[in-house]
């Protein structure tokens, strides 16, 4: 096969661990970058430098916080083309909303922290006590790696930050803050399988434990609770691979993120798992099945 990967930035690591799996596996791979693709209503609707995409069998649309109007926009035409995409652009765009994550993993019966998604000013000091009060965690609607997350730890401070926020006309979460000693478990799903997981802590004066903002990493056992709730929480969102986020507080789980383009370097390096070959036979699967 021929296998297009569309990114903010082909140097990244995971990127390149696609592009050395999908060699390894006897395939040809490109990376295109978003800063160079167009798409149009033309003859060639999806463009390269100017010039019209060079035909790929099946595709890997990495999602970020940068251009994903234009990242989804070439993920869907690539779609009405009929070419097969390890994941698809509904279900992409869908994981990047986390409110709208959120709301689907509440409505299938799964355990996600109490959240709201506010605009009125007057009610901000009544939304912080609906989630549970001080401390509270503020996050963006929209982002990736921990990247503008705050935690307030008096209703004083969260309403000031909060109307900071809304007057530079941005959409932010207000989410219950859960007490667990600032470590996480990401959990990597593959086709409805668990390949993967690892503990992740944040780094000393920090509650968040993205690796992306200095935390550490280990392996982590995976038990039938944690696996039960990725592999319900990827199946929510309509995702085949997945890096689904758990936080472990005194009332048990809960899910805060289910992330459908996540990083390959921290996971692979602590586990040992090569999770780049599973998805490249993931899109082997998927394209025997649209083809």
């Amino acid at each position: 096969m021929h296998i297009g990967v569309v990114t903010i930035n082909p140097e990244l690591a995971t990127c390149q661990r696609i592009l050395q799996a999908g060699k390894d596996c006897g395939h040809e791979v490109s990376l295109y970058s978003l800063l160079h693709l167009s798409v149009g209503t033309g003859v060639n609707p999806i463009l390269y430098h100017g010039e019209a995409l060079k035909p790929v069998d099946a595709g890997i649309l990495r999602l970020g916080t940068q251009l994903p109007g234009l990242a989804l926009a070439v993920g869907r035409a690539l779609e009405m083309q009929g070419i097969p995409l390890l994941d698809s652009a509904t279900a992409l765009e869908l994981a990047r909303d986390k409110f709208e994550t959120l709301m689907r993993l509440k409505s299938c019966g799964l355990p996600v922290p109490h959240t709201e998604l506010v605009r009125d000013l007057d009610q901000l000091a009544d939304a912080v006590d609906r989630v549970g009060g001080t401390p509270v965690v503020i996050k963006p609607l929209h982002g990736s790696q921990g990247q503008g997350a705050i935690l307030a730890e008096s209703s004083a401070a969260a309403v000031s930050m909060m109307q900071s926020v809304l007057f530079q006309s941005r959409e932010f979460l207000l989410q219950e803050y859960i007490e667990c000693r600032g470590e996480d478990i990401r959990v990597i799903v593959v086709e409805g399988e668990v390949v993967t997981a690892m503990k992740r802590r944040a780094p000393a004066g920090d509650f968040r434990s993205n690796l992306a903002r200095g935390g550490s990493a280990s392996i982590v056992e995976v038990t039938e609770e944690m696996t039960r709730l990725a592999l319900n929480a990827t199946a929510a969102v309509g995702l085949r691979c997945s890096g689904v986020d758990l936080l472990f507080g005194d009332q048990g789980p809960v899910i805060v993120e289910v992330n459908g383009s996540p990083g390959l370097g921290g996971i692979e390096k602590v586990s040992g798992v090569d999770v780049a070959s599973h998805w490249i036979r993931a899109l082997e699967n998927q394209y025997q099945i649209e083809r």
